[in-house]
């Protein structure tokens, strides 16, 4: 990512000035080419942003997703949706729902577990990178739709 937008991310919402919303739409693109670099997969991105601009608590959400070019029985497709909000400093994760292509139902572990999880974090250099954080369960119920 860009070192100037990076910096504008990690100071949202303590910086004086509210960043605009092209800021926030540089920002959020260069977090999804970074993941996109991390997975190594491209996707699709939904034009519609759900943005809140205003300090001291920015927050967006984007939803993501591959087509389904899966030709093979093994093949899988997904969905997820980047967020970003202010936690313990700015905070942007991706939960991401894996689906077989052949008959479009929902993969989950036999445990339960029922989403990746993916975190972008700030490391002690100052710079952020991806990390897998691994399945987890959908605890409150909110994903069973899809």
């Amino acid at each position: 990512m860009n070192l100037e937008l990076e910096q504008k991310l990690w100071n949202a919402g303590i910086a004086e000035e509210e960043y605009s919303r092209e800021i926030w739409y540089k920002i959020i693109d260069a977090l999804l080419d970074d993941f996109r670099d991390f997975i190594g997969q491209d996707f699709h991105r939904d034009p519609k942003i759900d943005l809140v601009t205003g300090n001291p608590y920015p927050s967006f959400s984007r939803w993501i997703w591959t087509g389904k070019e899966g030709k093979f029985p093994i093949s899988v497709t997904w969905s997820a949706f980047i967020s970003g909000d202010i936690v313990d400093g700015f905070d942007v994760g991706i939960p991401l729902f894996m689906f077989d292509t052949t008959g479009d139902k929902r993969l989950q572990l036999k445990t339960g577990e029922s989403y990746l999880y993916f975190t972008y974090r700030k490391q002690s250099n100052g710079r952020g990178n991806w990390r897998s954080l691994g399945w987890f369960k959908d605890e409150w119920g909110q994903w069973e739709d899809l």
